[in-house]
């Protein structure tokens, strides 16, 4: 019999054509849509995340992202989405808290870097850019909806300069926002994550050699540990459930690190 079948697509190359096909298909045919609301700090690194995972899986991530509050505020009033890669634990514990997303799933995928970006080039110490009159505008994430922007505010307060500075903050929505006004000249200088310099570009995550950089000592502000739930309706999505396993490998955790985090083990 399986003699047979080899002499029909010998002799029938357009059964071959199909067998070959149908193979492809069985391979293909579990593949899923997995919806992911990520904070706006990560989004760089998730598409990288995502292209290794269908590579491994064939499952493609729908990618939203935001600032985490306001992501969480849209995920608590029914925003369909699996899974929330939130900037920080508190949101993320929230959803947990409300019956939302799953305690089981809780997991801190990333640990997040604070710096000060400035287009004001100095020859001392980026950081004596915080005390100087050139420095009109400041960019930021809003502390109260982004943990990047709290992270600022703290490290701002820990010098005495939270009052000073205060009127000349401009406020993004989020870190990735608070980028933008610093890679726009929009604001001299700006308190952004690591890993956007590795987004914007920079392969090593260095400053250009217009710009100065400032890596705010971690004891400064408040630990960023970025959290990850799934949402209690995607629960048993296997698809879902394949994505929160890929991002406790070691190959994800390689990827996360070479973006710019940290990742706690």
């Amino acid at each position: 019999m399986a003699a047979d079948s080899e002499q029909s697509l010998i002799k029938y190359p357009l059964m071959r054509v199909f067998f070959v096909a149908l193979l492809f298909c069985s391979n293909t045919l579990n593949a899923a849509e997995i919806r992911v609301a990520v904070a706006s700090n990560f989004r760089y690194t998730l598409q990288k995340l995502a292209l290794d995972f269908k590579e491994k899986t064939g499952h493609v991530l729908h990618i939203s992202a935001g600032s985490s509050g306001k992501l969480y505020a849209q995920i608590k009033y029914g925003a369909p989405f699996d899974v929330f890669l939130s900037a920080d634990e508190r949101r993320a514990d929230l959803l947990v808290d409300e019956d939302i997303a799953t305690r089981e799933s809780a997991y801190i995928y990333a640990r997040g870097k604070l710096v000060l970006l400035s287009n004001i080039k100095t020859e001392g110490d980026c950081k004596a850019i915080l005390s100087s009159e050139r420095l009109h505008k400041l960019a930021i994430a809003n502390p109260g909806i982004a943990p990047y922007g709290l992270a600022a505010r703290q490290v701002l307060e820990a010098l005495d300069l939270w009052d000073r500075l205060r009127p000349r903050l401009v406020m993004g929505e989020n870190v990735a926002q608070a980028m933008q006004f610093v890679s726009t000249q929009n604001a001299e200088a700006g308190f952004v994550a690591e890993a956007l310099l590795y987004a914007a570009g920079s392969t090593s995550g260095q400053a250009d050699t217009d710009s100065c950089l400032w890596y705010v000592p971690p004891d400064m502000y408040s630990a960023i540990n970025q959290k990850m739930v799934v949402i209690n309706k995607a629960k048993k999505k296997l698809p879902v459930l394949a994505f929160t396993r890929y991002m406790q490998s070691a190959g994800a955790k390689e990827i996360i690190r070479a973006s710019g985090y940290n990742v706690l083990h």
